[in-house]
């Protein structure tokens, strides 16, 4: 009878400790050999778990404008790292360096944020991933 018991809780533990370091997987994600810098109105902006999300519209390469979404680090590191919420207003014309998403889209992760109240360097650099 408590062998079942054994099995599930192993079962469950791999699965949850799995799903985690895949939520994780930057490298997976973005390309994180190659850094681009994106310059553009800031349209949000905003603190929530489990990363901060920001929106910016940039001019696109054909003159239309794009909306790039942004994915910082969590609003907690955040805090240790810069210690200002208020680095930005929205309209803001903001400069955004970062790694660019692997699939294409108008999606990076962020490296650092330059605007009026100067660069706040939020992610060092990504991590590569233990072999």
């Amino acid at each position: 009878m408590k062998k079942p018991h054994f099995y599930l809780s192993a079962f469950l533990l791999l699965t949850v400790s799995t799903a985690g370091y895949a939520h994780h997987s930057y490298y997976a994600i973005y390309d994180v050999e190659n850094k681009v810098s994106i310059t553009g109105y800031l349209v949000r902006l905003e603190f929530r778990q489990p990363h901060i999300e920001i929106e910016v519209l940039v001019d696109g390469e054909d003159g239309e404008p794009a909306l790039w979404f942004i994915e910082s680090t969590s609003p907690q590191r955040w805090d240790r790292l810069v210690r200002d919420r208020q680095v930005a207003d929205i309209g803001e014309v903001i400069t955004l360096n970062g790694w660019p998403s692997r699939n294409g889209h108008a999606e990076m992760l962020l490296s650092s944020l330059d605007g009026d109240k100067g660069t706040i360097v939020v992610i060092d650099e990504v991590r590569q991933p233990r072999r």
